[in-house]
C-alpha cells in the first residue's frame, strides 16, 4: 500500500466516522431549539421520525420521549410508555435511567399503583443504598408512614459531614423534607415546618420545592 493510498483511506474514515456525528449533532440541536420555542409537534415528528431512530438507536428515542412527556406533564402518556416499558428487554444501566425518572416523576403524582410497579422493576437493577432509599420514599410519600424519622436524621446528619458536591444540597434536601413530611404525619407542626423550611431552600429550582410550598401553605 502506498503512502497516497493509506492517507486517502485514512482521511476516508475520518469523514466515515464525522459525517453521522454531525447529522446526529444536527438534528438533536434542532430538536433542543424546537423545545424552547416550544413547538412541540414539530419536536414530536423529530423524535419520531425513522432518521432520528436510525441515527440514535431505539433506547434514545423512547428515553426522550419520556422525557418530552415528563417534562410536559402528560401523565396520561407517560403512564402509558412506562407500562409499556416495563416489559422492555434493558440493559441494567437503561432500566435505571429510564425507570428512576418514572419512579420520581410517580411519586409527586402519588400514584400509588404506578410507583409501586416501577419499584418492583427496579429492585434488580438498584445498589444496596439506593434501594434503601427508594422503599424509604415509597413507605413516606405514598403510604405516609412515619416509621423513618430516626432513620433519616441518621442519614441527614451523614449527609451534612460530606463535602461539598454538586448533588449534595438537593439529596440534602430531600433527606429533609421525608423527616419534615413525617413529622406531619404525627402531627408535629413546628418540626414539620422547621425541616420542611430547609428542604424548601436545598431543593429550590426543582419540582420538589413547588410540592414542599404546597404543604406549608
Amino acid at each position: 500500500m502506498t503512502k497516497e493510498l493509506a492517507a486517502t483511506l485514512v482521511i476516508l474514515s475520518m469523514i466515515a466516522l464525522g459525517v453521522p456525528m454531525l447529522i446526529r449533532t444536527f438534528i438533536w440541536n434542532r430538536f433542543l431549539k424546537l423545545m424552547k420555542q416550544e413547538k412541540d409537534e414539530e419536536a414530536l415528528k423529530i423524535l419520531n421520525s425513522t432518521y432520528y431512530k436510525v441515527m440514535f438507536g431505539d433506547y434514545n428515542r423512547k428515553w426522550n420521549l419520556m422525557r418530552f412527556y415528563i417534562s410536559r406533564d402528560n401523565t396520561s402518556v407517560v403512564r402509558e410508555m412506562t407500562t409499556n416499558l416495563l416489559y422492555d428487554n434493558l440493559s441494567k444501566d437503561q432500566a435505571y435511567q429510564i425507570f428512576s425518572n418514572a419512579y420520581f416523576y410517580f411519586l409527586s403524582q402519588h400514584d400509588a399503583e404506578m410507583t409501586a410497579r416501577i419499584l418492583d422493576r427496579l429492585e434488580p437493577v438498584l445498589e444496596e443504598d439506593s434501594r434503601e432509599q427508594y422503599h424509604m420514599l415509597y413507605r413516606v410519600m405514598i403510604e405516609k408512614k412515619s416509621d423513618d424519622i430516626e432513620r433519616v436524621q441518621q442519614l441527614i446528619e451523614e449527609k451534612e459531614k460530606e463535602k461539598q458536591s454538586y448533588s449534595k444540597s438537593s439529596q440534602l434536601g430531600m433527606l429533609q423534607y421525608l423527616l419534615g413530611m413525617q413529622y406531619s404525619y404525627i402531627g408535629d407542626k413546628k418540626e414539620a415546618e422547621k425541616w420542611l423550611k430547609k428542604a424548601k431552600t436545598n431543593v429550590k429550582g426543582s419540582p420538589l420545592e413547588k410540592e414542599i410550598k404546597k404543604v406549608l401553605h
